[in-house]
């Protein structure tokens, strides 16, 4: 690789001491030169400042005080950040080893690409590898003729150019759960290019205290707000060129799948009414999602995860 640009990792954190020397590790282990790393911390208060101390000379910039959560603490460091390539790990999942090297690239082979992004795994609270199946988001590339239908882009061992961030801007500080997959529409909005690499780039944490797991129910509503709000905008599909319908047919699978997902959440609940409900918003809005292999796939995960954990 004749030149090596700079590339910013930033790492957001808040009470994550027990995950949090694994995800440092795997910036700082990755074989690539020139990387500059950001950790913000919203003034934990388990043992995260010790561990931090630990590595703060390997550090380019770190601090710990009160945020007003997870976007906040990431803007914090896309602010401090220096680098032409930027990205950010949350501080309980791990890139996989030649990631950033890897990314870098295939990004400098493609001049056209504005971000890239990997598959993920799963891995338990101890760090080991959990059955992880393929779904059509792995299969397909992230852009304007399907940008509502779902979040394809895996957030964690993504990166983008410092060039789209200047023109979209930071992340939205209002949105709790799906800041990325807000980013990424604004970004492809923005006329950014995604480019989808086939294999692992990292590793992502299925634990009860994860956002994805223990908060399924309000992140499900917040992807129907993102949907609904983008779809809502007047006259965008002519200012993207789109068929018109074209953005009310995405969000009304989009709006499917993340009702689906909303069932599942009041189902774990037993919450059986408010469970049907959602199931039946799911079929008004695109009866055919219900019937995608991915909840197979899904469940048969699931139950390899229990005869994992049991073996464990």
């Amino acid at each position: 690789m004749p030149y090596q640009p700079l590339v910013s990792i930033i790492t957001p954190s808040f009470n994550q001491g027990k995950f949090l020397e694994e995800t440092i590790q795997s910036v700082l282990g990755q074989d690539y030169g020139r990387v500059e790393y950001i950790l913000i911390d919203g003034a934990s208060t388990d043992n995260s400042l010790d561990i931090i101390r630990k590595y703060s000379d390997r550090l380019s910039y770190w601090v710990s005080e009160p945020d007003q959560g997870q976007a906040q603490a990431i803007n914090k460091g896309l602010k401090q950040a220096k680098g032409n390539i930027l990205g950010w790990l949350n501080s309980d999942d791990v890139l996989l080893p030649g990631t950033i090297r890897r990314s870098v690239e295939i990004l400098q082979a493609h001049p056209e690409v504005d971000v890239i992004y990997g598959r993920l795994e799963r891995m338990d609270d101890l760090g080991k590898p959990v059955p992880t199946p393929i779904l059509p988001k792995d299969r397909v590339e992230f852009n304007l003729g399907n940008m509502l239908e779902e979040c394809t882009v895996n957030q964690a061992g993504a990166f983008w150019r410092r060039e789209i961030m200047e023109k979209v801007g930071l992340l939205n500080e209002s949105l709790c759960y799906v800041m990325d997959y807000e980013y990424w529409i604004r970004i492809a909005i923005a006329g950014g290019r995604f480019k989808r690499l086939p294999e692992t780039t990292a590793r992502f944490r299925l634990s009860k205290d994860s956002k994805t797991v223990g908060q399924a129910l309000p992140m499900a509503r917040e992807d129907m707000q993102i949907i609904q709000s983008i779809s809502g905008q007047p006259g965008l599909e002519v200012r993207l060129g789109l068929p018109v319908g074209a953005l009310q047919r995405q969000a009304r699978r989009g709006l499917a799948v993340a009702c689906l997902y909303e069932a599942n959440a009041y189902l774990k609940q037993k919450d059986w009414g408010r469970a049907a409900h959602a199931l039946i918003e799911s079929a008004q809005n695109h009866p055919g999602v219900f019937f995608e292999r991915r909840w197979a796939d899904l469940a048969m995960a699931k139950f390899k995860r229990r005869r994992w954990t049991l073996k464990g």
